[in-house]
């Protein structure tokens, strides 16, 4: 779906890392390539039209730099707390390394290859 920035809520913005030296990776990514992934948003549920972001904010931003006026979004069929705890979890997965993952995985009954082999 695209929407137009200025029908997205940005309210955690504040929240996010900022890292000048990615932002300028992602600025020429996007000037070369074009959006490949769309950011994640939700309904805001007493303002029609309205999405509040959960992740994109530097997409956001790029796009903004380089004069777009639209961004690719999907919409999560849920509310902002249930959207902003997958996306938590999500950068903690994103944070491990795979050892740690593979040990994650395996004390929650994952696939046998988190087995330590013979």
């Amino acid at each position: 779906m695209q929407l137009e920035f200025h029908q997205l809520d940005r309210r955690h913005e504040h929240l996010r890392m900022r890292n000048p030296q990615r932002q300028r990776q992602l600025l020429a990514s996007l000037a070369a390539s074009g959006q490949q992934t769309p950011i994640v948003v939700v309904t805001v549920s007493d303002r029609p039209g309205r999405y509040l972001v959960i992740d994109g904010y530097k997409r956001i931003a790029a796009l903004q730099q380089l004069g777009r006026d639209t961004v690719e979004a999907v919409v999560w069929p849920m509310n902002e707390v249930q959207a902003l705890v997958l996306d938590v979890r999500g950068e903690l997965w994103n944070s491990l390394n795979l050892n740690e993952k593979l040990k994650t995985s395996h004390r929650f009954g994952g696939p046998a290859i988190c087995q330590k082999s013979r």
